[in-house]
């Protein structure tokens, strides 16, 4: 398995299922526009070449000081903060049934590349707009709720860095342990 930027000539994308209809209808509709459009890299996990076992999407983003919480607001200035945003985050059911992992390897992936993005712009955190159902899988990696119903999520580019410095004792980065199978 390795995670790669989606190309829609070479990615097969008729038979993912990830049991969400609107998550399955963006990968087979929509992720070539947002390509096309500039509005969101799309990167895929890949069994056999061509087979997609799931996706995220990144895109650049902005907070609204009144989302931020209380004790992050309090040290940040009242204009709009930066974020990257993964907009979609979906695994294959028969991988996830497979036991692979998919959804935390894209998630740590995902991280990854919103840490390269901080060497080069100002990124103050990563958010989400988690399905009810996946709160508990952010949860588990340090998101936490923004102001509102709780399914908008964030994590602090500077926890991020914190996890990837981490080591093991086998010398891999926490970050790189929970993409393993922790």
């Amino acid at each position: 398995m390795k995670i790669v930027a989606f190309d829609p000539r070479r990615h097969d994308r008729g038979g993912f299922d990830s049991g969400h209809d609107g998550l399955d209808e963006y990968l087979r509709r929509y992720a070539s526009q947002s390509l096309r459009h500039h509005l969101a890299r799309v990167y895929v996990a890949e069994d056999e070449p061509g087979q997609v076992l799931g996706y995220y999407t990144l895109s650049a983003a902005s907070l609204g000081h009144d989302e931020l919480p209380d004790d992050l607001a309090r040290r940040l200035p009242k204009y709009p903060v930066p974020a990257v945003l993964i907009g979609r985050l979906a695994s294959d059911r028969r991988a996830r049934a497979a036991g692979l992992r998919i959804g935390t390897r894209l998630l740590v992936h995902a991280l990854q590349q919103a840490l390269r993005a901080a060497d080069t712009i100002g990124v103050q955190c990563v958010i989400v707009d988690s399905k009810p159902d996946s709160v508990g899988f952010y949860r588990r990696f340090g998101f936490l709720p923004l102001r509102g119903e709780g399914l908008k999520l964030y994590l602090p580019i500077n926890t991020i860095r914190l996890l990837e410095a981490e080591p093991s004792a086998s010398g891999s980065s926490r970050a790189t342990r929970g993409a393993q199978g922790e």
